[in-house]
């Protein structure tokens, strides 16, 4: 009798193992057709209503904003550069408590200059990181501010991931 049990709970181990599969999300393109801009995330997240950009998305975990711009719109001494810097300045200025994480860092590659900072700062009594991108396009008339906005633990465990969800923002033709 023991082994007759034994014997059903083995296979019944092998058939449950064997029905488990892991469940990866598919991949969802967001468009920011007035830029010819396009950002790529997983299938938890869905596109946010409301709000002044051009585009956000969310998982309800983390926020990922972008702010497009062409550069042709903007006076010829504006920069990227002043651009992020006054995004930086005037989302801070309506923020408590805020501390810079990491300093603004800049790295090229060929499709873009990417500047990247972090920053901790509390808004309504809660406290959030915000990291803000910017990513000027090699050969393109557009840039784009990125804000990604989510609880410290939340973006500390998942940052690589989230970074690689704003890299994925391309130019359309």
């Amino acid at each position: 009798m023991r082994k007759v049990t034994v014997l059903f709970l083995v296979i019944g181990l092998l058939l449950s193992a064997a029905g488990c599969s892991v469940s990866v999300p598919e991949e969802k393109v967001f468009s920011v057709d007035d830029y010819q801009l396009q950002i790529t995330a997983d299938s938890t997240y869905r596109e946010a209503t409301g709000g002044s950009f051009d585009l956000q998305i969310t998982n309800n975990k983390t926020y990922i904003s972008i702010m497009a711009y062409k550069y042709m719109d903007l006076p010829t001494d504006v920069t990227p550069q002043k651009v992020f810097d006054m995004q930086n300045e005037e989302l801070f200025s309506k923020r408590e408590a805020v501390k810079r994480i990491e300093e603004a860092k800049t790295q090229k590659t060929e499709q873009y200059t990417i500047t990247q900072a972090l920053y901790s700062a509390e808004k309504d009594g809660a406290k959030n990181y915000y990291a803000t991108y910017l990513i000027d396009f090699a050969d393109a008339e557009t840039f784009a501010w990125i804000l990604v906005t989510a609880a410290p633990s939340y973006l500390t465990a998942n940052r690589d991931y989230l970074h690689n969800i704003v890299c994925s923002l391309t130019v359309t033709q």
